[in-house]
C-alpha cells in the first residue's frame, strides 16, 4: 500500500498561543524557567504532535517548537518548526476551524485526494502580523517533503469547507488593503479564498461568487453608515474589489463617480485621498493588484 502523503500546514497567524502544560524546565533562551507543552491531532492513521517550551519571561516566549508526524504508527516526519518570516522564533497559535473549534493543530484532507494533511498554526508576533501557512507535502518519488508557503498577513485564515466545494479551503482577506485607504481601524479586506492543489496554494476566490457578493453587500452597508462622517473609505475600496471579482466593473465606476459628485468620499482622519483623487487612486490600486 502506498505511503499516504502527509502535509504540514503551518498557519502563522496573529493571536495568543495555547496554554502551556507540563513540568518546569530550567533553561529558556533568557535563562528563566520554562514549561513544556504539546498539542496533537489525528485522523485515520495520521497523527501529528506539536511540542514546544514556553519561557517565563525573556525575548522568546515560545521556543524549541518541533513537529512529529506518524503514519499508521510509523514515524514519517520529525523536525523543528520554523519559518523565515519569523526569524526570531515562531509562536504556537490557535487554529480556527470552521468557526466552531480552536486548536493549535488539526489533521484534515486539504486536496480531497484521500491523503491526510496536518495543519499547524503559529504566530510571527507583532501588533498586526502575521498569518503564514506552510504546507509540507510528502513526495514518494523523492522520499522528501516539499514546502509551499503563503503569507496571509494580519487577517489570518479560517480553515473551513464552503458550500459547493467539498475540499477544505483557507478563507481570509486581502491584506494588501491594510493602511492603503486609511488607518488600520478604517481598513477593510476583500474576500480571499485559497485552496491547496497539486502542492501549491491557488487563489480560488472567484469560485465562490455567493460568498463574495454577501461580503460586498456588508461592506457597502458599512460605507453608507459612515460616509456622512468622513468614514468608510476602506470599506468602499474593499467593496469595489469584491464587485470587480464578480465582473461588475461598470457598477463600480458608476458608484464611485456618483459618491464623488455627492461629496461622500471624505476622510475625516485625513489619511486618504478624497473625492475624485480617491477614485483615481483606487482604480490604479485595483489594476495593480489584479482586480481589474
Amino acid at each position: 500500500m502506498a505511503r499516504p502523503a502527509v502535509v504540514l500546514a503551518l498557519a502563522l497567524s496573529l493571536g495568543c498561543g495555547p496554554a502551556a502544560a507540563g513540568a518546569a524546565e530550567p533553561s529558556s533562551p533568557s535563562g528563566d524557567a520554562a514549561v513544556s507543552a504539546e498539542a496533537s491531532a489525528q485522523e485515520g492513521g495520521v497523527r501529528a504532535v506539536l511540542t514546544y517550551r514556553e519561557g517565563l519571561g525573556g525575548p522568546l516566549p515560545y521556543f524549541d517548537l518541533k513537529l512529529a508526524i506518524t503514519s499508521s504508527g510509523t514515524p514519517a516526519y520529525e523536525q523543528p518548526v520554523s519559518s523565515h518570516r519569523c526569524p526570531s522564533g515562531c509562536e504556537p497559535g490557535t487554529l480556527e476551524i470552521a468557526q466552531s473549534k480552536r486548536s493549535p493543530v488539526a489533521v484534515t484532507d486539504l486536496e480531497g485526494n484521500g491523503h491526510a494533511n496536518v495543519v499547524l498554526e503559529l504566530s510571527t508576533g507583532g501588533a498586526h502580523c502575521c498569518a503564514v501557512v506552510q504546507v509540507l507535502t510528502y513526495d514518494p518519488g523523492t522520499m522528501a517533503y516539499l514546502l509551499a508557503e503563503h503569507d496571509f498577513g494580519d487577517p489570518g485564515a479560517l480553515l473551513k469547507t464552503i458550500e459547493g466545494d467539498p475540499h477544505p479551503v483557507f478563507e481570509s482577506g486581502d491584506d494588501r488593503f491594510a493602511y492603503e485607504f486609511g488607518s488600520y481601524a478604517d481598513s477593510a479586506f476583500p474576500l480571499e479564498v485559497l485552496g491547496f492543489q497539486q502542492g501549491r496554494f491557488v487563489n480560488v476566490t472567484r469560485s465562490f461568487p455567493k460568498q463574495v457578493a454577501a461580503q460586498a453587500a456588508t461592506l457597502f452597508r458599512g460605507f453608507r453608515e459612515g460616509r456622512r462622517h468622513g468614514e468608510g473609505l476602506g470599506a468602499l475600496a474593499a467593496w469595489a474589489a469584491d464587485e470587480d471579482l464578480l465582473g461588475r466593473g461598470v457598477l463600480v465606476t458608476q458608484t464611485l463617480n456618483r459618491e464623488a459628485r455627492l461629496h461622500n468620499l471624505r476622510s475625516a482622519e485625513g489619511q486618504s485621498a478624497a473625492g475624485q483623487a480617491f477614485v483615481a487612486k483606487l482604480e490604479r490600486f485595483l489594476k495593480r493588484t489584479g482586480y481589474t
